[in-house]
């Protein structure tokens, strides 16, 4: 069955819409700040980075360096104890 509206219905009807129509700069900010905000939920800032290659991905910019000592000037003849406790 379809409902038919009376015509107080519809008029209260019109008049809610000229009303909106009617001060709908005063409705536009908050729209405006509920869309960025649901656009940042869909589509968060995270997904906006670029892909990061991963360390061990990254091949022929390492060299493989002989393992060397550097002769060090501390007194062998001396205990291994600090000189102030």
């Amino acid at each position: 069955m379809r409902r038919k509206f009376s015509p107080i219905e519809i008029a209260i009807g019109v008049l809610i819409a000229i009303g909106l129509l009617a001060n709908f700069r005063f409705f536009l900010v908050p729209i405006f700040v509920l869309g960025v905000i649901f656009l940042l939920y869909k589509f968060p800032p995270s997904r906006w980075k670029k892909p990061s290659i991963p360390r061990g991905a990254e091949k022929g910019k390492t060299k493989n360096a002989k393992f060397r000592v550097i002769n060090g000037t501390k007194d062998s003849d001396k205990d291994d104890f600090p000189k102030y406790h």
